[in-house]
């Protein structure tokens, strides 16, 4: 068995922990001979610390566009082009004059302090142009009219933007970003066979996991896109969810479409 799982809203409680009886039933996956995949549109440097907590074999975050293996090794990575960089935040600052962030395998950087709450490090606008960047950060509502002026900017640089659940903030991608892209470079590289997948999230960002592997089961916290459109459906991340499904599915063998 092979289990991927989200971080955000989904393993991680909303303190950002995991709970002691997670860890155990994720131990007892690996002692099982499961392994486990990060699936996160979290940066590198935020996801590793978790992925040591629970063994992970692999990380695939910035939405599918770099894959790490537990030794650290980059398997894939695909960065934006930083040739029209200073030109994409002017367009941007003509939309709405935030802040700036941008998100590396190195870490995150950005120009308010509000960088510091992701672990990042606050820079000087021309400081960020030095960069090679995964993601493209910038402060901005979520409202109808930001989405479509935000949309048409990215489509003219060739870009994907997606709009954070917290509503304060978008983020500018390769063209195609996906965490479903990125898992496939992990499970052809695992060379699987007969090998049940088994995906947990709680966004729209993961329904094309959930489309193309054996089990996609959304949070109960989920966003109601994701429930509308999953077949399967757990406890919410504050109530230890994913291993509760685990539990249940995996290590006690009950039927799946009972859980």
């Amino acid at each position: 068995m092979i289990i991927v799982i989200d971080l955000d809203h989904t393993l991680l409680k909303e303190d950002g922990s995991i709970s002691d009886y997670t860890l155990k039933v994720l131990k007892k996956c690996k002692d099982c001979g499961y392994k486990i995949i990060i699936n996160s549109a979290r940066s590198y440097v935020r996801t590793k610390d978790y992925a040591e907590k629970i063994h992970a074999d692999y990380i695939n975050c910035f939405y599918g566009n770099l894959v790490v293996d537990a030794k650290g090794k980059i398997l894939f990575s695909k960065a934006l082009e930083c040739n029209a960089l200073a030109g994409l935040i002017l367009r941007f600052k003509d939309l709405y004059n935030g802040w700036i962030g941008i998100e590396c395998v190195e870490g995150g950087f950005g120009t308010d302090p509000i960088a510091k709450r992701f672990g990042g490090v606050v820079v000087s606008e021309n400081e960020i142009l030095k960069y090679n960047p995964l993601k493209l950060i910038f402060e901005l509502e979520d409202t109808p009219e930001n989405r479509k002026k935000a949309k048409e900017i990215a489509d003219d640089y060739d870009l994907d933007v997606k709009f954070g659940r917290e509503g304060f903030f978008c983020s500018l991608l390769p063209k195609n970003t996906n965490k479903w892209y990125g898992l496939q470079k992990i499970l052809k590289s695992l060379k699987c066979k007969g090998e049940k997948v088994i995906a947990f999230g709680d966004e729209i960002s993961d329904f094309m996991t959930f489309q193309n592997v054996d089990y996609g089961v959304a949070m109960k916290n989920s966003t109601k896109e994701l429930l509308d459109q999953s077949q399967y459906v757990t406890l919410s991340n504050e109530e230890d969810g994913v291993a509760y499904f685990i539990e249940q599915m995996l290590l006690k063998k009950i039927e799946i479409g009972k859980v």
